[in-house]
């Protein structure tokens, strides 16, 4: 019984040491595959096939292409996503800051701080439109 009254304070004590971090962010949050790409003058590229992830938790986004990443921080204002500060994952000494925004078209991004209209976004798909681009992809 001693032991047990030793735990139950020492229990609460962790508890409330620890910080749980929760994201406001919704049916935003997950791993979403690109599936179509639409130019804004009426061109499509299906993309199911070329291996493009997004993840997005908390404000962080991680735009993947095979081994490829790039992280970015963003802010979800409800019918806007801004992406900013991009930075390739390069875990086995420092990540880079990237400064060429070539590396980031096959991703669906054109700018280095680019902004999305969110057109839709629920519990398996989503849409982002940018100043020229259409983006949808399916949650995996």
């Amino acid at each position: 019984m001693k032991k047990l009254l030793f735990l139950v304070p020492l229990a609460a004590i962790l508890c409330l040491s620890c910080e749980l971090e929760t994201s406001d962010n919704g049916d935003l949050d997950g791993f979403w595959q690109l599936k179509q790409v639409d130019t804004l003058q009426g061109g499509t590229k299906d993309m199911r096939g070329s291996g493009v992830f997004w993840a997005v938790q908390t404000d962080l986004l991680e735009a993947r292409i095979g081994g490829t990443g790039v992280f970015f921080r963003f802010s979800n204002t409800g019918d806007s996503l801004f992406l900013s500060d991009p930075y390739v994952n390069n875990r086995d000494s420092s990540d880079i800051k990237l400064t060429d925004v070539a590396r980031l078209h096959e991703l669906g991004i054109n700018e280095l701080e680019e902004r999305f209209r969110i057109m839709a976004l629920d519990g398996s798909t989503m849409v982002l439109q940018s100043d020229m681009l259409r983006l949808h992809f399916r949650k995996y």
